[in-house]
């Protein structure tokens, strides 16, 4: 089964193949918790949500048709997903990171002292990026963990959104923009002085739409 394209494997899944969706869920899953947890901002949730989300898919298995790519229909279970359980929460919530509440990180080479310093730094950028993503409105939000962090193209977004690829644009534009607005009282504390190339880069500011 691991040498199947995951549209192939998910049409053997639609007629019951239970070990072609086995490997499908063993390839996506940590992209589809991934997805959640930057979301959500809560571990336990975000598992909860990815589960949800392929029972979604097994359940409607029989309804796939390849039309697009497998992580496009995927995702789109996902949106929907998210977004029934916002409608179901009674209250806005407001999106915290909790200390400590973080999925688990792969074992990290020990790093020399020289980079120490560096290594720390950058933890520290990513960290003040991920507190100014989990403050951008939902809609700008998901735009942005989709290309920034699942690496979608602008078209595949579009898809998943079920908007056009101008709109994914704007409001991927838009994110950045409001991201820079919130890191700029730390952008001088964490990154110095001639830092804006990096913080473009960090952003994904300067990125193109990837067609893949």
């Amino acid at each position: 089964m691991t040498d199947y394209p995951d549209e192939e494997l998910m049409s053997f899944a639609a007629n019951d193949d239970v070990s072609a969706f086995e490997e499908l869920f063993h390839r996506h899953k940590r992209r589809v918790f991934d997805f959640f947890y930057r979301m959500v901002w809560n571990v336990e949730e975000a598992r909860d949500c990815a589960q949800e989300t392929f029972l979604r898919l097994w359940r409607g298995r029989a309804r796939y048709t390849p039309k697009a790519r497998f992580s496009t229909y995927l995702f789109q279970i996902a949106k929907n997903h998210l977004l029934d359980r916002r409608r179901k929460q009674k209250s806005r919530v407001v999106l915290q990171r909790v200390p400590g509440d973080s999925p688990e990180e792969p074992f990290e080479a020990p790093i020399s002292a020289t980079s120490a310093y560096r290594h720390a730094e950058a933890n520290e950028i990513r960290s003040a990026i991920s507190d100014a993503v989990a403050r951008l409105p939902e809609v700008h939000r998901l735009v942005y963990v989709l290309s920034q962090e699942q690496r979608m193209s602008y078209k595949e977004i579009a898809a998943v959104l079920d908007c056009p690829v101008g709109t994914v644009s704007s409001r991927k534009v838009d994110a950045v923009r409001r991201l820079r607005k919130l890191l700029e009282p730390l952008r001088d504390e964490l990154l110095g002085n001639g830092s804006q190339p990096h913080t473009d880069a960090a952003l994904g500011e300067n990125d193109q739409e990837r067609d893949k």
